[in-house]
């Protein structure tokens, strides 16, 4: 992506969050999206588009550094 754009979170009716450019139509395939499970959204209550917001707001924040530091070493993590 070379152009800046501004970006924004939806929430679907079935409670999807999506992030998505500004201006881009509702049906297009988001940037990154979150979905719970069922099971997940037992456990979780109403707190899973809270939840949901700060993990895509973490990634965003991840790739920004990333973009303004592209010359930093980054060791592959192991995510469990």
């Amino acid at each position: 992506m070379t152009d800046f754009a501004f970006l924004e979170l939806t929430e679907t009716d079935d409670g999807e969050v999506c992030l998505r450019r500004s201006g881009d139509a509702p049906d297009s395939e988001p940037l990154v999206s979150v979905r719970f499970s069922p099971e997940a959204r037992l456990l979780l209550g109403s707190r899973t588009s809270d939840i949901a917001r700060a993990m895509v707001g973490a990634g965003v924040q991840m790739a920004t550094h990333q973009l303004a530091h592209p010359d930093e070493d980054h060791e592959p993590r192991l995510l469990h």
